[in-house]
C-alpha cells in the first residue's frame, strides 16, 4: 500500500543530503514493494531539491530487529556525518520496536540529522512515541494471529514442524504448477533405521552402544553426518527431542512445546523457552506411524526409569558443587585429528569421543591417563613457556612499545587540544553571528554539529590515561616460582580449587594427538594465554596496574597466544 505525501509538514534546505531506506518484512509481500518505496522517496526528494547521498534496503526481515543489513549500514552512513536527512516512506518502515523508535530519534538529533517520512512529515517526539505504541500493539496482534493460525492448521491435519528424520516432503502440484497439496511420507531406509534403534534400546544398548554401531556401519545420520548417543538419539527430557522421543514415530505429532521470543540485550537471537506440557497440542497421524505401540511404549517406560534412577543419584548427592570441574584441563584437553574435547575414557582416562563414535570420521585413536596429561602440561607450563632467551626479548621490545605508545599519547592529546580550541573559535564566531539575527536552520545544524564535537573532545581529555604495566627483569624466574607455588598448592585441599582454577586462565587448550606409528607415543600442544602467563608472572605489579593495563597487553579482538610442544609416553614421558 502506498502512503500518500505529507509534503506540509516535510520542509528542508535545497541542497541537504537525504539518505533513503525501504524495507518489507517476508516473503509474502511484493518485491517490488521496495522498487515502489524508494521511487515514492526520490520524487519527493527531488521535489525538494535535496541530494540523495544513498540508498539502503532490507528484503524479507522484520521491523522488530535491528539486526538488518541494510539499516546498519544506513545508521554508519549517519554516524560519518555523511547524511542530513533520513528519509524513508513511514517511521515503521525504519523500525517497529518502540525502544528501537526512539533510540533511532535520539541518534539521529544527537548528530543534528532530521527524520522525515511521507506518511508523518518531519518526525518529533510526539510521533515517535505514538508509533512505538501503535507498533508495539500492531507486533503482539501478528504473533497472536500467526499462532494461533498454526494451531488451526496443525489441528486440521497440515504439519507446520520441521522434517523429521524417517520422512520426506511431497508437493502436488496442478498442470498450471500451482502449489495444491504438501504432506508428509515415510522414508522406508530411514524408517527401518528408527525401528532398529528402537529395538536395540528396548533389549538393552545404550544410546552410546548404538550410535557406535551405526557409525561403524557407516549409516548416515538425520544431517547426514555421524550419529551422536546424546542429542540425537538420546535426546532432551524435558523437550521431548531425540530419535527416542519423538512421538510422531507412534503416529501422534506434538506441536506448541516451545515458544520463542527475542534477547533484548541482543535482538539477533532467538530464544526458546519450554511451554507447559498442558499448553503442548498432540494431534493423532496414524498413517506416519513408523513403529508398533508396545515397541514405543516399552523404550518410554525404559527411559523413564534410567531417569528415575538419575534423579534418585543426584538427591543422594548431598554435596555436588565438589564435582564441578574436578579436573585441571576438563574442556582444555582436544583431539588434533577433529578439535573437539576429549571426554572420559575409563576412570582416569581420557580419550576423543567422536574416534569412539565413528572412527571414520576422525583417526585420532588411542587414550591417556589423565594423571600423566596433567603433570606434563604442568612441567610444560613451568619449563617450556616463558623462558629466558625467549622473555628477554619481547620485554625489550614491550618496553619500546610503550615509549613509543606513550609518545603517540602525548601527541594524540595535543592534537585533541588543537582541534578543541579551534572549535571553540568556530562556536565563538557562529555565536556572533546568530546575536546578528542571522541564525538560519543550516546553520544552527552547524552548532548542534560542533557543539557534540565540543563534548566529545572534552570528554576524551577529561579521561585518565591508562596505567603502564612495567616488565621486570627477572619476569621469566618470577613466572617459573609461581607456578611451582601454584602445582604445590594443588595438593592442599583447602587451597587446590582457587589454584587449579588460576592454572586453567594460564592455558587456551592442550592439543593431543596419538601417534599411529606407536601406539605408545603421544605429542602434545599446549597453547598458553601470554595475558594471563605475563599478569602471573608480574603478581603484585599486575594488581597495580589495574584492568585497564593489562588489557593493554593485549591488542583489541585478538587472542594472544604462545605454544610449548612436547612428546611423552605414557609410562614414561619426555619433555
Amino acid at each position: 500500500m502506498r502512503r500518500k505525501p505529507n509534503s506540509g509538514r516535510a520542509n528542508g534546505t535545497v541542497g541537504d543530503r537525504v539518505v533513503i531506506y525501504a524495507r518489507y518484512s517476508d516473503q509474502k509481500q511484493d518485491p517490488s514493494s521496495i522498487q515502489a518505496q524508494l521511487a515514492l522517496c526520490q520524487d519527493f526528494a527531488a521535489s525538494k531539491g535535496w541530494e540523495v547521498a544513498g540508498e539502503f534496503t532490507d528484503a524479507m526481515i522484520s521491523g522488530a530487529t535491528k539486526a538488518r543489513d541494510g539499516y546498519q549500514a544506513m545508521l554508519r552512513v549517519v554516524d560519518a556525518g555523511e547524511a542530513d536527512i533520513v528519509f524513508a516512506e513511514a517511521l515503521d518502515r525504519l523500525t517497529r520496536d518502540p525502544e528501537e523508535s526512539h533510540a533511532l530519534f535520539k541518534r539521529l538529533k544527537h548528530r543534528g540529522v532530521r527524520l522525515v517520512t511521507l506518511a508523518e512529515g518531519e518526525v518529533s517526539n510526539i510521533h515517535v512515541a505514538v508509533s512505538g505504541i501503535s507498533n508495539a500493539l500492531y507486533l503482539e496482534a501478528v504473533a497472536f494471529k500467526t499462532r494461533r493460525s498454526i494451531l488451526d492448521k496443525v489441528r486440521k491435519g497440515e504439519i507446520i514442524t520441521g522434517l523429521a528424520y524417517g520422512y520426506r516432503v511431497v508437493k502436488v502440484h496442478a498442470e498450471d504448477g500451482t502449489l495444491v497439496d504438501r504432506h508428509w511420507e515415510i522414508v522406508e531406509e530411514q524408517a527401518a533405521v528408527v525401528r532398529e534403534i528402537f529395538t536395540a534400546f528396548a533389549g538393552g544398548h545404550s544410546p552410546k552402544q548404538i550410535a557406535r554401531d551405526l557409525n561403524t556401519r557407516s549409516v548416515p545420520g538425520p544431517r547426514g553426518g555421524i550419529w551422536r548417543d546424546t542429542t540425537t538419539i538420546r535426546g532432551h527430557y524435558e523437550r521431548a527431542s531425540g530419535i527416542l522421543r519423538n512421538a510422531l514415530y507412534a503416529g501422534v505429532l506434538v506441536f506448541n512445546r516451545q515458544s520463542f521470543s527475542r534477547n533484548p540485550a541482543d535482538d539477533a537471537k532467538r530464544v526458546a523457552s519450554l511451554n507447559d506440557e498442558s499448553d503442548w497440542v498432540r494431534v493423532p497421524w496414524p498413517e506416519l506411524a513408523i513403529l508398533p505401540q508396545a515397541l514405543w511404549d516399552r523404550v518410554q517406560q525404559r527411559l523413564q526409569d534410567i531417569r528415575n534412577g538419575a534423579v534418585s543419584s543426584a538427591i543422594r548427592d548431598v554435596r555436588p558443587w565438589e564435582h564441578r570441574r574436578q579436573h585441571l584441563l576438563t574442556g582444555l584437553a582436544v583431539c588434533a585429528g577433529c578439535g573437539m574435547s576429549l571426554s572420559n575414557a575409563g576412570r582416569d582416562y581420557l580419550a576423543c569421543n567422536t574416534a569412539k563414535l565413528s572412527p571414520t570420521s576422525c583417526a585420532n585413536q588411542g587414550s591417556l591417563r589423565r594423571s600423566v596429561l596433567e603433570d606434563t602440561v604442568l612441567n610444560a607450563l613451568r619449563d617450556r613457556l616463558m623462558q629466558d632467551d625467549m622473555v628477554a626479548p619481547f620485554v625489550a621490545a614491550f618496553r619500546e612499545a610503550v615509549r613509543t605508545d606513550g609518545q603517540e599519547q602525548t601527541a594524540e592529546q595535543r592534537q585533541m587540544e588543537a582541534d578543541l580550541r579551534k572549535v571553540r573559535q568556530d562556536l565563538d564566531g557562529l555565536d556572533a553571528t546568530a546575536r546578528q539575527g542571522r541564525l538560519t536552520e543550516r546553520l544552527h545544524r552547524l552548532m548542534v554539529g560542533l557543539e557534540a564535537k565540543a563534548e566529545s573532545l572534552e570528554a576524551a581529555l577529561a579521561s585518565p590515561p591508562p596505567p603502564q604495566v612495567v616488565l621486570p627483569d627477572n619476569l621469566a624466574a618470577l613466572y617459573r616460582e609461581r607456578i611451582a607455588e601454584l602445582a604445590a598448592t594443588l595438593e592442599d585441599p583447602d587451597h587446590r580449587i582457587e589454584a587449579r582454577d588460576r592454572l586453567r586462565l594460564l592455558i587456551e587448550r592442550v592439543v593431543v594427538r596419538f601417534s599411529a606409528a606407536d601406539t605408545r607415543g603421544i605429542e602434545f600442544e599446549l597453547e598458553g594465554d601470554l595475558v594471563a602467563l605475563l599478569s602471573l608472572g608480574l603478581g603484585a605489579n599486575a594488581a597495580k596496574a589495574g584492568a585497564a593495563g593489562a588489557a593493554g597487553l593485549r591488542e583489541p579482538g585478538r587472542s594472544v597466544s604462545v605454544v610449548a610442544g612436547a612428546g611423552f609416553e605414557p609410562a614414561a614421558f619426555r619433555l
